[in-house]
């Protein structure tokens, strides 16, 4: 089990990785890391320019934008504002209303939850900021918000240059961050080496229990110790 350790801390300690507790994802030109789009590559150029388009093509394809995984324990709900851009699909067939943008929250399983919809007041505005504010449905731990415009075809989408999102209300709960097994806020290096001593002494007074059973199946052992050096390796 010594020479077990050893390895692990050192192949850790080389890579030098670590994760801090997760906060709601931005999004904009500078900031779009692990968001995903349907109608295309994001890149920063596409982004500054507006063309992250929202509509439902002539095939039927409803065109998204979906943000990386984050963690919603303690949030009691998320305000966005967004910047919706729509002048340069401005003609005589715009109609406002199909203008209207979704922010839907999806668990991890893209399995749509809970969603809210804000439609702008003034035609022919180039950029609007628009304001949404979704409770954070109870139970969901880990989720994805998701960007649409259901109702917009062509000549009456709109296009999303930057979100600001902010968690409102964080209720008092345990702290729970899986991976976090000292609970000090981050998941790194030191994690590993407080999992370890814990199964070497059996001292639960090391470890936050809530966050060290990281494949979820009621108990902490070797598995667990994997799972975290596998999490730590896939931080970027």
């Amino acid at each position: 089990m010594t020479r077990i350790k050893t390895f692990i801390l050192l192949a850790a300690a080389i890579i030098g990785l670590g994760a801090h507790a997760q906060e709601l994802p931005q999004f904009s030109s500078s900031s779009f890391d692990g968001w995903s789009y349907n109608g295309g590559t994001l890149d920063e150029t596409e982004i500054a320019m507006g063309k992250i388009t929202l509509y439902v093509t002539r095939q039927g394809l409803v065109l998204t934008l979906t943000s990386p995984e984050f963690q919603c324990t303690g949030i009691d709900s998320i305000a966005a504002e967004v910047r919706w851009y729509t002048q340069s699909f401005f003609d005589d067939n715009f109609v406002l209303s199909k203008t209207a943008l979704t922010m839907a929250i999806d668990d991890t399983e893209g399995n749509p939850i809970d969603s809210v919809t804000c439609v702008p007041t003034i035609s022919g505005v180039s950029n609007q900021n628009l304001k949404f504010s979704l409770p954070m449905p109870q139970g969901l731990t880990r989720g994805r918000l998701r960007f649409v415009s259901w109702q917009a075809d062509v000549t009456s989408c709109g296009a999303i240059k930057w979100i600001i999102l902010t968690p409102i209300g964080a209720s008092p709960q345990p702290s729970v961050l899986v991976g976090d097994v000292d609970n000090n806020g981050s998941i790194n290096i030191a994690d590993v080496t407080t999992l370890i001593d814990y199964l070497l002494s059996g001292n639960s007074v090391l470890i936050n229990p809530l966050n060290a059973d990281l494949i979820n199946d009621g108990n902490i052992n070797i598995a667990d110790v994997t799972a975290l050096i596998d999490k730590l390796l896939s931080v970027r």
